[in-house]
């Protein structure tokens, strides 16, 4: 019989058999060693061990309390490797565009308001402007108000990488993840860009 260890994955602990506790921690090293020095690095590893933990949760229950190599090799296969993809950082397209689990969030970065729309058109894949056109001509007639609120408090806001992948529909994968934070490093970095570009432009003005 196999010694059960105890494993912490972002600050959550697992109860792991040996033989998979060694498969695991090498794999998590090897996600740390990989993102450890890039852009956004330690957003990505928090990520991918949310992902983890959360693939793990759904493995267990008040029958089965400790992760098995079988666990580790199909959360593994899910997940990927850094090693999969690690090509020069070149990504294949056909396989980011796979289809995932989908779930409907309120996409806050879109939003005019809470977010309803833009969620909406993500999950059905949709042009936002008809829903809150929708929203709009029901408002007219005193309905729409109300069905927001509901669906604002009911549906929860896409905070995590992950969960902007679910809602579009994407595979939470090592990849994935890393693929959108680092999106969303260089969009940042190109608005910094855009503002030093324009305090420049009026400084150079003013003088």
């Amino acid at each position: 019989m196999n010694k059960i260890m105890n494993i912490s994955i972002g600050g959550i602990i697992f109860h792991v058999d040996e033989e998979a506790y060694e498969k695991l921690k090498r794999y998590l090293e090897e996600i740390k060693k990989h993102f450890n020095k890039s852009a956004g690095g330690e957003e990505i590893i928090s990520d991918i061990e949310a992902r983890i933990i959360e693939l793990f949760h759904q493995k267990l229950n008040s029958k089965k309390e400790v992760i098995n190599m079988e666990d580790v090799n199909d959360v593994i296969s899910i997940m990927g490797k850094p090693s999969d993809f690690d090509n020069d950082n070149e990504y294949d397209d056909a396989d980011i565009r796979q289809v995932g689990k989908k779930r409907l969030f309120r996409d806050i970065d879109n939003r005019m308001i809470g977010g309803v729309c833009s969620g909406l058109g993500a999950y059905f894949r949709l042009d936002t402007v008809w829903f809150r056109l929708g929203f709009v001509i029901a408002t007219l007639s005193g309905l729409s108000i109300l069905a927001y609120l509901i669906l604002w408090i009911i549906i929860p806001a896409a905070r995590t990488v992950s969960e902007k992948l679910e809602m579009q529909g994407d595979p939470v994968t090592v990849s994935n993840i890393e693929k959108s934070i680092r999106e969303e490093v260089d969009g940042l970095r190109d608005k910094i860009d855009d503002l030093a570009a324009q305090a420049k432009n009026q400084f150079r003005k003013k003088n």
